[in-house]
């Protein structure tokens, strides 16, 4: 049977993988030095239940590392109330003048738990098994790109683990793109392809909507904690959603 796409795009964080613990535990660190506190948390064991249901729940709205501070401040501020992304995308809007010094933060504390202990950071990502195996059949039939707002090295660190070991030109991340867009174009530019060349799953519909306004395939992925809120609006703008990485794509 001959392949639809001669190459296929993931996002990373909750289409491979449910990133939610490791983002929860460099958030919250992060939030600390952000304020100039010092205390330092290892894992998931170091929060209570509320605190874990907390993020979680606000977790998907979440676009890139900066978007953390968001989640952050909002959690340790009873009266500020998300409910949908527009709330979040307003706080966005609010809040931005501080990401750029969160972001920064945010990836020195992702670094500063990695270094800590390796083999458990990358255990803190809950790795989807069926698209992890899917994608090892599409890394050998050279078709595997990935783009994401996470970085390349945490990215190659967890896929070597199970037995992926992508080439760093195939992987667009955070420090290439800021748009999801840009990352396709990239890609159809450098593999001198079309657009219909290839496809795109994402977890999140707002990094969806723009891809598919510019004529690229594109799929909101249904498994993970892809909100109901995103699936409703992939309906209304005709794009589908996949609850699970299936062979009409591959």
């Amino acid at each position: 049977m001959k392949n639809i796409y001669k190459y296929i795009v993931f996002d990373f964080d909750g289409v491979v993988c449910d990133s939610t613990n490791e983002c929860m535990v460099t958030a919250w660190n992060s939030w600390e030095r952000f304020n100039m506190r010092n205390e330092f948390r290892l894992g998931i064991n170091d929060f209570n239940k509320i605190e874990i249901k907390n993020f979680r729940d606000l977790r998907p709205y979440v676009r890139g590392a900066s978007e953390y501070y968001i989640i952050m401040r909002s959690i340790n501020d009873p009266e500020i109330k998300i409910e949908n992304q527009k709330d979040f995308d307003d706080l966005r809007n609010k809040w931005k003048s501080n990401f750029n010094k969160f972001k920064t933060i945010f990836f020195e504390q992702r670094e500063r738990l990695r270094n800590n202990n390796l083999n458990y950071w990358i255990d803190l990502h809950i790795i989807f098994n069926d698209v992890i195996i899917a994608m090892k059949k599409i890394h050998k039939e050279k078709r595997l790109l990935i783009a994401t707002l996470k970085d390349k090295k945490s990215v190659m660190l967890i896929l070597q683990k199970y037995g992926i070991s992508i080439r760093q030109e195939d992987i667009l991340d955070q420090e290439k793109i800021t748009t999801k867009l840009e990352a396709l174009d990239h890609f159809v530019l450098k593999k001198k392809i079309l657009k219909e060349d290839l496809c795109f799953i994402d977890d999140n519909i707002t990094h969806l909507i723009e891809p598919n306004n510019n004529n690229y395939k594109v799929f909101l992925s249904g498994w993970g904690s892809t909100l109901m809120e995103h699936k409703k609006k992939a309906i209304q703008y005709n794009i589908r959603v996949l609850e699970n990485v299936d062979e009409e794509i591959l």
